[in-house]
C-alpha cells in the first residue's frame, strides 16, 4: 500500500527541487522537508527499538513459542522502517538538490517500495497470529497446552513471510509506477486490490475479535488478580494498528476508486501512510518496555532485558500453570475415577 504514491512523489520532487518553478510546488516543498525530517527521526527510533528487541530475544533470552512471534515481528518492523528510512534519506537528498537520472530514480523507488511493503505486510500477519494464538489459549486452554504442536510458531511465522512475498509481489509487479492511481480502472490492479483488500479485511476481523476476547478476559481476571501483561501488550499493539493504519488504508482505497481525486492527494497520502505505518511499527518495542515496567516503583530501576522478561514471562508462566492444572486433574481422575472436589 505504501508504494501507491512513491512514483508520483518522485515526479513531484522535480518541481519541489526547482526544476519547475510554480507556486503549488513551492508550497508543497514548505511542508515536505519538515515531514521528511520527522519521518527520518521516527524511523530511527523505531529501528533502535526493534533492533534492541531483536538482539535481546536472539542472544540474551531463552526463546519460547511466543517470543518466536515477537522476534519475527521485530524483524518485520525493522525491515519496513529500514526501507522507509532509506527512501526518506533519498527524498532528503533530492530536496537539497542531489539528483539522479530518471531511470535510477525509478529503480530506487521500486526497490525501496518492495522492501518496506514486504516488511509491513509481514508485520500485519504476525500481529494477527499473536492475537489469535493468545485468544485460542484463553478459549481452549486444554487443547492449547496439551495438543498444540511445539513447532507451530515457527511454521506459522514462515507462512507469514511467504504470504507477504505473494502479496508484495502482486502489489509491486502487477501494479507498477503510476498505474495504480493514474489508471485505476486497469483490470490487473483492480483484481489485486480486491484480493489484498479481502485478505486485509479477514486479518482485521481476526485481530479485532481476538483482542476483544482478551479484553473480556482482562476485565474478568482483574476482579481477582492482575491479568498477564502479555494480554495488555497485544491489546495496545492492535489498538495502535487500528487507529494509525486502518484509516490510511481506507483513504488509499477511496483514492484508487476515484472517490477522492488522486492528483492533489498523492504526496500528502504518501506522508500520511508513511508516518502512520512508521508509528505503528516503531511503537511496539516501547510498548513492551512500558508494560514491563508497569507496577515498578519510580525509584526501582530495571534493564530492558528485565522489562521484556517480565512481559513475556507472564505468557510462559500462565501456560505452564494451566498445563500443570490439567495434568494434576487428569492424574486425579485416572487414579480415583472421580472428579476433583471443588
Amino acid at each position: 500500500m505504501m508504494n501507491d504514491s512513491k512514483m508520483e512523489f518522485t515526479n513531484d520532487s522535480e518541481e519541489i527541487n526547482g526544476t519547475v518553478d510554480d507556486e503549488p510546488s513551492n508550497g508543497r516543498s514548505a511542508y515536505i522537508m519538515p515531514l521528511t525530517v520527522f519521518s527520518l527521526a521516527m524511523c530511527f527510533l523505531g529501528l533502535l527499538g526493534n533492533g534492541t528487541v531483536f538482539w535481546i530475544l536472539c542472544f540474551k533470552m531463552k526463546r519460547n513459542h511466543f517470543t518466536i512471534y515477537i522476534l519475527n515481528l521485530a524483524v518485520a518492523d525493522f525491515t519496513y522502517l529500514l526501507g522507509l528510512w532509506l527512501w526518506m534519506v533519498y527524498t532528503f537528498c533530492v530536496l537539497n538538490g542531489v539528483r539522479s537520472p530518471a531511470t535510477v530514480e525509478g529503480y530506487i523507488a521500486f526497490f525501496m517500495g518492495l522492501v518496506y511493503n514486504f516488511g509491513f505486510n509481514t508485520s500485519i500477519y504476525l500481529l494477527m497470529l499473536i492475537a489469535l494464538e493468545r485468544c485460542l489459549a484463553v478459549l481452549y486452554p486444554f487443547w492449547y497446552q496439551c495438543y498444540r504442536p511445539n513447532t507451530l510458531s515457527v511454521y506459522l511465522s514462515i507462512t507469514s513471510w511467504l504470504l507477504s512475498v505473494l502479496v508484495t509481489g502482486l502489489e509491486n509487479l502487477l501494479c507498477t509506477g503510476n498505474q495504480q492511481y493514474q489508471a485505476p480502472g486497469s483490470q490487473s490492479c483492480t483484481n489485486v486490490y480486491f484480493f489484498t483488500s479481502a485478505l486485509y479485511l479477514i486479518v482485521l476481523l481476526i485481530m479485532v475479535t481476538s483482542s476483544l476476547t482478551l479484553l473480556f478476559k482482562i476485565q474478568t481476571a482483574s476482579k481477582q488478580c492482575h491479568p498477564p501483561k502479555v494480554y495488555i501488550v497485544i491489546i495496545i499493539c492492535v489498538t495502535i494498528f487500528l487507529i494509525s493504519v486502518v484509516p490510511a488504508r481506507i483513504l488509499g482505497l477511496l483514492i484508487y476508486f476515484n472517490v477522492l481525486q488522486s492528483k492533489p492527494f498523492l504526496v500528502a497520502f504518501f506522508f500520511i501512510t508513511s508516518l502512520c505505518s512508521a508509528f505503528n511499527c516503531s511503537a511496539n518495542p516501547y510498548i513492551y518496555m512500558a508494560v514491563g515496567r508497569r507496577g515498578k516503583l519510580k525509584t526501582e530501576k530495571g534493564s530492558i532485558k528485565q522489562m521484556l522478561e517480565k512481559v513475556f514471562k507472564d505468557a510462559t508462566e500462565t501456560e505452564n500453570t494451566t498445563k500443570n492444572t490439567y495434568i494434576i486433574k487428569d492424574s486425579w481422575e485416572t487414579k480415583y475415577n472421580m472428579p476433583i472436589p471443588e
